[in-house]
């Protein structure tokens, strides 16, 4: 049996307790474990097939080898979702009997499930390319052998249909589907599984995980128990009809290590309802404030701040499930109240949008007001395909023009059209042209606030910049390369205002006084681990990170010997969490909220309560 983690923040070996690599380990008994490298399997894959992927490029395009050379060459952004279903897929050729993945959180992992349709329109692109050679290969020449491109493009369409169906395939392929007992994380998932069946992929159970158990009477357990009990019945009501629904209860600590989930892993094969989470009755009107918020004496309020305040561009990142949302969302506001004159946008770009449910608002891709909240604040869920197709348009467009200049011999035989070229672009080119309107927001707003994908993919959209230049840099060296043949109109024109673009997201982003990315976490030993390396990533990136959000800190525990628990356990990871500091950064903690604050006004009053640390 393999365990495969496809996230490119890993936190499998976090889990298990051990160092993996990107070539399978034992971890226990038949048990091995992985963390694929998509960088490092890009480049095995692109050395073995550099020379035919080369071939069709030079055959289908105006292009000389070296100017195909050079374009092989750049990084590729996105390629993790792409490669990760091809390694999976070559994985599978092995001799496990049963392959256990763990995806990157829901947005990403939509992409991941989508990459066989990705590598499809990729080798329908490439025998488009290839067909004019073939034609003259064939007739002119009288070769009718299929060459090493040909037989390229042959694995990649036969890999796509072949991790298609093995996908749909319910007897090779299950899904489950991990969510928390929350209003938030039930929106998410009703998306999420929605998207999923209208692809043709089944998920099979729904698993619930840290469910809190019964236990005695206190006003934030009680208040948690509520919402839990609603959402729980929310799932059964609306994703559990046909499913399997499994309860998982919430530890004092964070499983840790084999033995831990190994336990775990008994626990949920007891099926449900779990024997461990059947509530007493509570009582039909708890006494307790409507949401019971416990927090300190000292409080640090979002706009008091001074790792929020004076910067132009707040970037807020950390592992799924910590938060980021509504730390995001609740900061904004208060930002916003505190300086009427100052206008602010919060903008997010996870695919996986939360800011309609934190809000409990409708939110879309174009910047407005709350309902109920400032006037200055403006709210919106960046649609990065729509923002890349915004400019893909005006690219195939230049790209057909220059190809027409070149003469017949340029254009691809499959229906005339050189912006077939446009379809190879990197897959998470979308989210550059999304990260670029962060710029042109810039003349807006005073502010902009951005609420990032989970860990990995919010390195990716910070590293975007850096590899965008490379590419248009590149490009514009072709073009100018070719200028005596052919005038480089509007392709051009778009190249240099998208350089022009990344210059300033460059400069912007690198100038500590005006951009700062909160890493917003949770008093856990795995979030914790993945804090370590995320800081880390972002010093090495030249990126200021001058705070860390504590999210969800049971800070009153009063009598209840759970929160006590509890507590403690999490002041040692708060600890440990400073100790990364080391005086470069400030701790705020965010108190533990039940339920969690939705809305304008319940996000003002959590926000109210963050307490330094």
């Amino acid at each position: 049996m393999l365990v495969v983690s496809t996230d490119p923040a890993h936190s499998l070996g976090d889990a298990l307790g051990m160092r993996l690599a990107a070539s399978p380990r034992r971890a226990a008994g038949r048990l091995d474990a992985v963390e694929l490298d998509a960088p490092r399997a890009f480049a095995r894959w692109l050395a073995a097939n550099r020379r035919a992927l080369g071939d069709v490029l030079e055959h289908g395009t105006w292009l000389d080898r070296d100017d195909v050379d050079e374009l092989l060459d750049l990084s590729i952004p996105g390629i993790d979702e792409l490669l990760g279903i091809l390694e999976i897929a070559r994985l599978s050729e092995s001799d496990y009997e049963l392959i256990v993945i763990d995806t990157a959180p829901t947005g990403h992992t939509l992409r991941l499930l989508a990459a066989p349709d990705t590598v499809a329109a990729v080798a329908e692109t490439l025998d488009a390319l290839q067909e004019q050679h073939r034609i003259i290969r064939d007739q002119l020449a009288r070769v009718g052998r299929a060459e090493a491109s040909d037989r390229l493009i042959a694995t990649l369409a036969a890999q796509a249909r072949d991790g298609a169906d093995r996908l749909r395939d319910r007897g090779q392929t299950a899904f489950r589907w991990v969510t928390l007992p929350e209003g938030m994380s039930l929106a998410e998932s009703e998306d999420g599984i929605g998207a999923l069946e209208a692809g043709g992929l089944h998920v099979e159970a729904i698993v619930v995980n840290r469910v809190l158990p019964d236990g005695a009477p206190c006003p934030i357990c009680d208040r948690r128990r509520a919402e839990e009990r609603r959402v729980v019945a929310a799932i059964r009501r609306t994703l559990g009809r046909g499913r399997a629904i499994v309860l998982v209860p919430a530890e004092l600590r964070e499983p840790h290590g084999r033995r831990a989930l190994a336990a775990l892993g008994r626990v949920m094969a007891d099926g449900s309802p779990n024997p461990a989470i059947r509530h007493r009755p509570l009582p039909s009107a708890i006494s307790h404030p409507p949401s019971a918020i416990h927090a300190r004496a000292r409080v640090a309020a979002p706009e008091s701040i001074a790792a929020f305040q004076g910067a132009s561009l707040l970037f807020f990142g950390g592992k799924g499930g910590v938060g980021k949302t509504t730390v995001s969302a609740a900061a904004a506001l208060r930002i916003a109240k505190a300086d009427p004159t100052r206008r602010v946008l919060l903008l997010s770009t996870d695919p996986a949008h939360s800011l309609s449910d934190v809000f409990e608002a409708r939110v879309g891709d174009t910047a407005r007001p709350l309902p109920r909240g400032p006037r200055n604040l403006d709210v919106r869920e960046l649609d990065a395909a729509r923002a890349f197709a915004n400019r893909r348009a005006l690219i195939e467009a230049a790209l057909d023009e220059i190809a027409a200049a070149f003469g017949a011999g340029a254009v691809s035989a499959s229906g005339g059209k050189a912006s077939e070229l446009a379809k190879l672009a990197p897959p998470g080119i979308d989210e550059l042209f999304g990260m670029l309107s962060v710029v042109d927001a810039r003349g807006a707003y005073d502010l902009v606030v951005v609420d990032t994908a989970p860990t990995g993919h919010a390195l990716r959209l910070l590293e975007m910049p850096d590899a965008a230049r490379e590419w248009t840099q590149v490009l514009l060296r072709v073009l100018l390369k070719y200028k005596s043949l052919v005038r480089p109109g509007q392709l051009a024109v778009e190249l240099v205002e998208i350089s022009k673009s990344i210059r300033e997201l460059q400069a912007l982003m690198h100038d500590g006084g005006r951009t700062r990315v909160i890493v917003v976490t949770r008093a856990a030993e795995v979030p914790r681990a993945e804090t370590a390396r995320l800081l880390a990533r972002l010093r090495a990136l030249r990126l200021a990170a001058p705070a860390i959000v504590v999210n969800a800190v049971t800070m009153s525990p009063g009598r209840c010997a759970r929160c006590r628990a509890t507590a403690a356990a999490e002041q040692r990871e708060v600890s440990a969490l400073g100790r990364l500091c080391r005086g470069r950064c400030a701790m705020i903690e965010a108190p533990l909220a039940a339920p969690p604050p939705r809305g304008a006004r319940a996000l003002d009053e959590w926000a109210r309560r963050w307490a330094p640390n």
